[in-house]
C-alpha cells in the first residue's frame, strides 16, 4: 500500500513539473513573438551621417554637428541644430513609410534631408545595431548611427543645517 501511495505522489509530481515547464516555454515564445512583431525603432535615437540622392543630385555629409532623429511609436522627431521637424511614420512588412511633417527649417541641408525623408524606405540595421541605412526605390539613402543614451537618474537632494550659537 505504501509503494502505491509513493508511486502515485511521484507520478503526480512529475506531471505537475512537466505542465509547469510547458507553460514557461509557451510564455517565452509568446513574448519573443510579440517583441519581433513590435516597432523595433520606437525609443531609439540616431544621428545622421550622410544623405545621398542620385536623382536629386544631393550628397550631404555631416561631420561635426550631426542632425538627430528620435523615433517614438509613430513620429520621428528630427533635431537639426536650431531647426526642428516632426514627421509621422508607420512600419509594415519590414519597411518604414514616412509622410506628413511639421517643420520649421532654415538650413538648406536640413531642408534637403527633410524633403528626401518622405515615402517608403527599407531599413537595414547592422549586425551590432549601431548603424542603420534607410533606402528607397528612387536611389535615396540615409545613413544613421545609433546615439548612446544615458540613463536617467533620481535627483539627489542635499540639505545642510548650520547651527550657530550666539553668546
Amino acid at each position: 500500500m505504501k509503494k502505491l501511495f509513493i508511486l502515485t505522489i511521484a507520478i503526480t509530481a512529475s506531471l505537475l513539473f512537466v505542465q509547469c515547464k510547458k507553460t514557461e516555454v509557451l510564455t517565452e515564445e509568446v513574448i519573443s513573438t510579440e517583441k519581433s512583431l513590435g516597432n523595433v525603432l520606437a525609443g531609439s535615437n540616431w544621428e545622421v551621417l550622410t544623405v545621398v540622392s542620385v536623382p536629386k543630385n544631393v550628397n550631404i555629409s555631416f561631420s561635426v554637428k550631426h542632425p538627430k532623429m528620435n523615433f517614438s511609436n509613430d513620429y520621428i522627431e528630427m533635431k537639426l541644430g536650431r531647426d526642428i521637424c516632426s514627421k509621422h511614420y508607420m512600419m509594415s512588412n519590414g519597411n518604414i513609410t514616412v509622410d506628413f511633417a511639421s517643420c520649421a527649417i532654415t538650413n538648406p541641408n536640413h531642408q534637403s534631408l527633410s524633403d528626401l525623408l518622405e515615402g517608403e524606405f527599407q531599413y537595414i540595421i547592422s549586425d551590432n545595431g549601431n548603424e542603420m541605412i534607410l533606402k528607397n526605390n528612387s536611389e535615396t539613402e540615409v545613413t544613421l548611427r545609433r546615439v548612446a543614451q544615458l540613463g536617467t537618474s533620481t535627483p539627489v537632494s542635499t540639505s545642510m543645517s548650520i547651527n550657530t550659537t550666539v553668546q
